[in-house]
């Protein structure tokens, strides 16, 4: 070694004694193992002290090569007996064993002297330590010494190892009792049969130890999804558990099988594994005893069914289970029955306060209990694919709720019958109060399982009434977080689009919305959801494409990942063809009528505008609502001076008027900046220069002090086509480029370019 790296002796022996133990002096292990040093960088030649330099407690951890473990495991055979038990016993751990958990083992089938015997191994290279921690020096190692024992006497080590260790969990360190339960319950469970060679291996355990192990593997699924959202590792517990379950457990331990059963068919649900589930759930309703178990079973199929886009069948499933329930839901829903059941459950629910709700009775009786899990299982997706029928399920939840008393659904009920209120009675106070009922209810429940059923319509749809549509946001954005770690992931795709759409209206940076835009559609090609809810899917990608034409970036890498703008254009006309879902065809004008007003095409744009309003209300009930009405108006007005035709003031007088209705009854922060734009324009438009110059600049300004910069640019924008076409062309042209420079620093990039020739 000194001679190689031409170093004096006494430099290259601390060196030279690991080489030494690593290969046993062998020359050929010598070089094949210093140039695996060379290689991971242990070893390197340091320019500035022009010689070679290494780290001799880094060293150690450089694992042989195949060819040297070979020669190691020759070894094994000549070892003492108590230090190769000890070594076997090591084995079954990994490749790195806790010194401090192994040392509870300590008199465990003859083993003493633990640490010392592995000590031995560390000597005869066998072993690595660092720390507490011991490590087999090659992988194969490892296998070898585990494989000496035949797999039935392993299975036996393996259960009697994780007993052990359960049982001698009051001595050990406090800093290892986490991971200590965690060994012992993998050990417990490595004791399985697996049937290897065509052998059982079957181990003989009492009925009691099964439910134990099988009561283990039940919490330890429960952590992993609590904890850190690992379905995985949940899936592979409980599927644990369930094979540990003695023959007799539906009828002695009825309460420990459903709940390992129940757990696991959620789970089949969150990863997407419909076909086992479908069985499990069909096989586990002939086990359950009790109607309130019968309910969660006929929630997760009527989830799965909703989830792989069998609607049809979702709903009929939900029809017969509230018909057994014996609270049926009428056989047709019609507008005009909505209509009035909404303005009698607004005249019933008015009086309540948040207050009220934070102390109103509980829901006692368990029938009534099951009907609202059934109903709060339909997904929030219903309220736009079928929005009579998700308003009628919010009136008889509401219903069921004053009558009968609170449950954590009825946090939902009053959330969407707050939407419903909005949309059809048009009554956004009346909404927005809903929405505050909903909140205080889902406060005193907090089921995180039903935060975007709760969230999605009050600070999607109704909280933007009266609050900051910066804070809607937020409040997407933290149910969006809190629901993907309930596992409701049906929910998640629809809240992440909500919220996305409230981001573009709010200004958030088109290069970040690009990405988290295209990450959701991305999710759902993975998921599959294009093939399942259609429509969802192309609704999205076409949200993103509206993005690219504001940025001004071209299709074509969108269009490699997913489909082309036109197909996905193709493809939602003709979804709305088959099922004459309107909101699919309302949001497809909406997309047309942004990219078409975001180039000044405005004639086109009004037209797209004029088809969207036919399909819905014509006011401000969604967020897609509040950049129609607003440009709207900024269209009627402009044709209104450029071509003079009739009713082109009418509309933009329209639009402004409900958008100072929204800054006086509703939220100032949302609609001053919109309405102070649409009055400097009508001011503009009528003749009033004067005032219209004073207008725009306090739209500007109100927009910025509301951080809305999309809106401060397009303020700027029309203020300097004003001051322009007025005679004040260099004050116009600056206001243009402090427009452009906006819309830059916003990421519309291709809008800036369009301010541009106005100059």
């Amino acid at each position: 070694i000194s001679y190689a790296l031409r170093l004096p002796p006494r430099v290259t022996a601390p060196l030279s004694e690991i080489i030494h133990i690593k290969t046993m002096g062998n020359i050929m292990f010598v070089i094949e193992f210093m140039k695996s040093l060379e290689k991971s960088n242990m070893l390197t030649y340091n320019l500035s002290e022009r010689q070679w330099v290494w780290d001799t407690d880094i060293v150690p951890l450089q694992r042989i090569s195949d060819s040297v473990a070979g020669l190691l495991m020759s070894k094994l055979l000549n070892l003492n007996k108590s230090v190769l038990d000890c070594l076997i016993m090591a084995s079954c751990f990994g490749s790195q064993i806790n010194m401090p958990i192994m040392e509870l083992l300590d008199g465990l089938r003859g083993v003493t002297n633990i640490g010392t015997n592995l000590d031995i191994g560390v000597e005869e290279g066998i072993l690595e330590k660092a720390g507490p921690l011991y490590m087999f020096s090659h992988n194969s190692l490892q296998r070898t010494v585990y494989e000496i024992t035949p797999q039935n006497i392993r299975n036996q080590l393996h259960l009697d190892i994780g007993s052990t260790l359960i049982s001698k969990s009051a001595s050990a360190p406090q800093e290892v009792i986490e991971e200590l339960f965690s060994v012992a319950l993998s050990h417990i469970n490595k004791s399985l049969p697996n049937g290897e060679n065509g052998q059982s291996n079957e181990i003989n355990l009492s009925p009691s130890q099964r439910g134990v192990f099988a009561k283990l593997n039940l919490k330890a699924g429960q952590k992993a999804i609590s904890n850190s959202a690992d379905f995985a590792l949940a899936k592979f517990h409980l599927n644990a558990g369930m094979a540990f379950l003695p023959e007799q457990c539906w009828h002695d331990q009825y309460d420990l099988a459903f709940n390992l059963h129940i757990e696991y068919a959620n789970v089949l649900l969150v990863q997407r594994e419909y076909e086992e589930l479908d069985t499990h759930c069909k096989v586990l309703l002939l086990k359950a005893r009790c109607v309130e178990d019968q309910i969660k079973i006929h929630e997760l199929l009527i989830a799965y069914l909703f989830r792989s886009g069998k609607f049809p069948e979702a709903l009929e499933h939900v029809r017969s289970v509230l018909d057994t329930l014996g609270f049926p839901l009428p056989t047709t829903v019609d507008k005009d029955t909505v209509r009035a059941v909404l303005e009698a459950l607004r005249n019933a629910a008015s009086g309540f306060t948040p207050e009220q709700m934070r102390t109103f009775p509980l829901m006692t009786e368990e029938v009534p209990k099951q009907a609202m899990k059934i109903m709060g299982s339909v997904p929030i997706l219903l309220t736009f694919s079928s929005p009579t029928f998700a308003a009628m399920i919010a009136c008889q939840m509401t219903q069921l709720s004053i009558q009968h008393g609170l449950c954590a659904e009825s946090a939902v009920a009053f959330g969407n019958l707050g939407f419903a209120i909005n949309s059809v009675l048009q009554d956004f106070n009346c909404g927005y109060a809903m929405g505050n009922l909903g909140l205080a209810i889902f406060q005193r429940f907090k089921s995180n399982t039903l935060i975007l059923k709760t969230y999605v319509p009050i600070f999607g749809f109704l909280k933007s009434w009266k609050e900051p549509l910066q804070s809607c946001s937020e409040g997407l954005c933290y149910a969006v977080h809190e629901g993907s770690l309930a596992g409701d992931r049906g929910s998640v795709f629809l809240a992440k689009a909500v919220l996305n759409r409230h981001l573009l209206v709010n200004g958030c940076k088109l290069s970040e919305l690009r990405m988290k835009q295209e990450s959701l559609c991305r999710e759902m090609m993975y998921n599959k959801q294009e093939k399942k809810f259609g429509a969802f899917f192309y609704q999205s990608l076409g949200d993103l494409y509206t993005i690219l034409s504001l940025i001004g970036e071209p299709d074509d890498l969108v269009a490699s990942i997913f489909i082309s703008r036109e197909e996905c254009e193709k493809a939602l006309l003709e979804i709305y063809s088959s099922t004459k879902n309107t909101s699919v065809l309302q949001l497809f004008y909406y997309h047309r009528f942004i990219q078409s007003f975001a180039v000044r095409d405005f004639e086109t744009a009004l037209n797209y505008c004029e088809e969207y309003d036919k399909l819905g209300s014509g006011i401000i009930s969604r967020i897609t609502d509040v950049a129609t009405v607003f440009f709207s108006g900024v269209i009627g007005f402009v044709l209104a001076r450029k071509t003079k035709q009739d009713g082109m003031l009418d509309i933009g007088e329209h639009r402004r008027m409900q958008l100072q209705m929204w800054a006086d009854h509703g939220s100032k922060w949302n609609a001053e900046n919109k309405a102070l734009l649409l009055q400097a324009e009508k001011y503009y438009t009528t003749g009033n220069l004067d005032q219209a110059k004073a207008s725009y600049e306090a739209s500007v300004k109100s927009a910025r002090e509301h951080k809305f910069i999309n809106e401060e640019a397009l303020a700027y924008e029309l203020y300097g086509i004003f001051r322009v076409e007025t005679g004040h062309l260099e004050n116009g042209k600056e206001l243009l480029r402090k427009a452009q420079s906006l819309y830059a620093e916003w990421g519309a990039m291709k809008k800036a370019s369009e301010v541009f020739p106005l100059m």
